[in-house]
């Protein structure tokens, strides 16, 4: 009789506060993401966390910053994090090795810099002989330098033109203004800045569409296939976190998103991150095969193993079209 009593009062219970007799919430499940720079191309997996559309489907994000994208690589394959905001370049290697690295969704599917000179120079026969800053080698500014100069038919060894490790564009800038260096590397707000100058954009990659996957979302294999319905319920909240960054409507509100994760100190300061957002955004960010094989391609200069990667291989586009057919992307733009 007791015990009937007591099952009597935890349904009345359930309809009132939570009660231990009540199934709690089902947990949310944790996913580990590296980021390898602070760039606006990340808006929607910040917009995701930030405006908790990741919990919405269920995922924890916890979100860190790791300088260096090779840093980044080995986490992944030591299983430290289960999904990494990457370039495809730092992950060759590992790729190459026998990790089951696979690309999933393209961040930034072209490349974000421009081939800035001093104001003297003003085509590419001027830059023979000159000094070119970049990033890391083996970053994303690197080879973009090496596409840039083949774009324009130069070769680094035939032209005598020396690439410099030169730090972010900051760095970069105060190098050109030195005369420190005679050209660099510079990504949308640098390159506004310099040529209100006087300086030549000599070059933009993104305007020139040339072939290039320059970030990547990217995982182990096994999460993908072994854990899909995690990997896909993440893929669905940054997908999400793309259709709040292209609604017009929510300009304001991703900007103070912006502003935040980039340290500006109010969100007017981030209209340049966010037109450089929607200018690299792709609203069906399938990772590329032709900018994937650019990248394998330069890569390969530097390391001949890399040249047996197939591209194919690395990319692993299941998540993405399971949730273009089933109508998700037309459901989260709905026409905007």
């Amino acid at each position: 009789m007791i015990s009937r009593l007591i099952v009597i009062l935890c349904l009345l219970w359930t309809f009132v506060v939570p009660w231990p007799c009540q199934a709690q919430t089902t947990a949310l499940q944790r996913v580990r993401i590296a980021v390898s720079t602070a760039t606006p191309h990340n808006t929607p997996l910040w917009v995701a966390k930030d405006k908790k559309i990741f919990e919405k489907y269920g995922v924890d994000v916890q979100m860190i910053f790791v300088g260096g994208g090779q840093l980044v690589a080995q986490m992944l394959a030591a299983g430290e994090i289960q999904v990494a905001a990457n370039a495809p370049a730092a992950l060759l290697g590992l790729v190459a090795g026998g990790e089951k690295i696979v690309m999933f969704l393209g961040v930034s599917n072209t490349s974000p810099f421009t081939l800035v000179t001093l104001p003297n120079i003003k085509n590419a026969a001027d830059l023979r002989g000159k000094r070119l800053g970049t990033a890391r080698f083996g970053g994303s500014s690197h080879l973009s330098a090496l596409i840039a100069l083949e774009h324009l038919g130069l070769n680094l060894k035939r032209d005598g033109i020396v690439l410099v490790q030169a730090g972010l564009d900051p760095e970069r800038i105060a190098a050109l203004e030195a005369k420190g260096l005679e050209a660099a590397m510079l990504q949308r707000l640098a390159t506004k800045i310099m040529v209100a100058k006087g300086y030549t954009p000599l070059l933009n990659l993104n305007q020139a569409k040339i072939p290039y996957q320059n970030t990547v979302l990217a995982a182990r294999r096994d999460f993908v296939t072994g854990r899909a319905r995690l990997a896909e319920s993440f893929t669905r909240a940054v997908v999400e976190g793309y259709g709040y960054v292209f609604n017009k409507e929510n300009k304001q509100a991703v900007k103070e998103v912006i502003a935040r994760n980039l340290r500006l100190p109010k969100a007017d300061a981030a209209e340049d991150f966010y037109l450089e957002a929607l200018e690299e955004l792709d609203r069906k960010p399938y990772p590329t095969l032709e900018g994937t094989r650019t990248v394998i391609k330069y890569v390969a200069e530097q390391n001949p193993k890399v040249a047996g990667v197939k591209a194919e291989e690395m990319i692993d586009s299941t998540l993405l079209k399971n949730l273009e057919n089933e109508g998700f992307f037309d459901r989260v733009y709905g026409g905007k």
